[in-house]
């Protein structure tokens, strides 16, 4: 009984630890200058599946498949199998994300994945400083001219990793290379007298942490994560930081309370709330409510607080197995404000 206490206490010991880590680092961040959206590559803060989003962002107690990866990397521990799937989201003015992650449970080694995402934002139409207006004052009045045309290049590829340290405690991790260029662009260099072809690029690397514990009450379970931990990048003299994200967030499966309503296992409904914490916006709320029956069908709404756009989320999602095989289609919508038109996303995937 002893050894069993032990081993019980390990994963409450180490989540108590991340937690005052958490709220340590919180209170220094909070002791800062307030920034609003000054962080760079804030593709990397959008959310990959249609499932979280449609659930109002909440991703801490959502677990079970490949796309995990992308929010909590704990939650992929519960994969059984070979989990492929792959995503795409409809943004705003006419941009595009797109993502792909497979996971493999390796048995007692733990599940491996791999993961990208990288943005579509179209082309564009280069325009210069008229050539010789920065030293012929008679120049000046005649503005920019067109240079061609150029395409930002944002993406980040990853490795995976997350294991079932006990039946209730999980943790899992993912090392990202991040990078994001800007296209070209000809200025003139007074050292050298002459104009000089210049690429605006940059890359770091990148690590998300996540944990999920079941506390033994029914299904209930809570969990922490923090995304994107990197160094400072830089262009040229100035210098960003890249979307540092803490989450701490519960779910259940309320129907386990009323036995009645389950049908055997039949009915579920699952509520997740996650509070958020990122480096640039002040703190977030995140309730999410997923309706599944029988685990083939899935009916699922949210809600964002404390955003100035985003509020209202909702989606559907359909299971079809066929022997060995589970097929995975899922579809959320995201309301996004007067100014913008309404969130798309799209997601396919397959269990082996």
């Amino acid at each position: 009984m002893k050894k069993t206490n032990k081993v019980l206490m390990r994963p409450l010991k180490f989540v108590a630890l991340a937690g005052a880590v958490v709220v340590l680092t919180i209170s220094t961040i909070q002791a800062q200058p307030v920034k609003y959206a000054q962080a760079g590559m804030p593709f990397l803060r959008i959310d990959v599946s249609p499932r979280n989003a449609a659930m109002g962002g909440a991703q801490i107690g959502v677990v079970g498949d490949a796309m995990d990866m992308f929010g909590n990397p704990a939650g992929m521990a519960r994969v059984e199998g070979l989990s492929l799937a792959s995503s795409v989201t409809n943004w705003i003015v006419d941009t595009k994300l797109y993502g792909a992650g497979a996971a493999y449970h390796l048995g007692n080694a733990g599940v491996f994945g791999v993961g990208l995402v990288w943005m579509d934002y179209g082309t564009f139409t280069r325009t210069v400083p008229v050539l010789g207006a920065d030293i012929d004052p008679t120049l000046r009045n005649k503005g920019y001219m067109e240079n061609g045309t150029f395409s930002v290049k944002e993406y980040a590829a990853g490795l995976s990793y997350a294991r079932q340290i006990s039946d209730r405690f999980a943790v899992g991790g993912q090392l990202k290379y991040a990078t994001q260029n800007l296209g070209d662009v000809v200025i003139y260099d007074e050292f050298e007298g002459k104009n000089v072809n210049v690429s605006n690029s940059v890359n770091n690397i990148a690590l998300d942490f996540g944990t999920v514990y079941y506390t033994g009450f029914k299904d209930l379970r809570f969990g922490m994560s923090f995304r994107n931990f990197s160094n400072q990048s830089d262009y040229f003299d100035q210098r960003f930081e890249l979307p540092l994200t803490f989450t701490f967030g519960l779910a259940m499966n309320m129907f386990t309370l009323f036995p009645s309503l389950q049908a055997d296992g039949a009915n579920k409904l699952t509520v997740a709330f996650d509070w958020v914490h990122p480096r640039d916006y002040s703190e977030r709320q995140h309730l999410g409510v997923e309706y599944s029956y029988h685990e083939i069908l899935f009916v699922r709404g949210g809600y964002r607080f404390n955003y100035d756009e985003q509020g209202v989320t909702g989606g559907l999602g359909v299971n079809l197995g066929l022997g060995d095989y589970t097929l995975r289609a899922n579809y959320a919508y995201e309301y996004f404000g007067k100014y913008f038109d309404g969130i798309h996303r799209i997601s396919l995937g397959v269990t082996l």
